[in-house]
């Protein structure tokens, strides 16, 4: 019996983008927000709270109509001064099987 077999891995990635102010002075819709991730008591509740900010810059829009979050665009200027991090498991190879052509 033979069976034709590849190796494979899973790797989880994380793309980490440059980090930014966010000032409640220009963005005071967001204040509230940003006073419960910086109350938060625990980790969970600091996750939820950043969560809740995402949420809100995501719906409010200013007065030109565009939401705050494509106002700051964490992530589309900064593209090439993103860093990659992968994410893996000492148990993530495993045996597949290879389709025949």
């Amino acid at each position: 019996m033979k069976l034709r077999l590849h190796w494979s891995e899973t790797y989880q990635v994380v793309r980490q983008y440059p980090s930014f102010e966010l000032d409640s002075e220009k963005f005071p819709e967001l204040e509230m927000e940003m006073l419960q991730i910086h109350n938060a008591g625990s980790l969970n509740d600091r996750n939820i709270a950043l969560a809740d900010l995402e949420h809100k810059m995501h719906q409010t829009k200013t007065q030109r109509g565009e939401t705050i979050f494509s106002m700051i665009e964490p992530y589309v200027n900064d593209f090439d001064q993103s860093v990659v991090h992968t994410v893996d498991d000492e148990d993530c190879g495993c045996f597949r099987m290879t389709e025949e052509d």
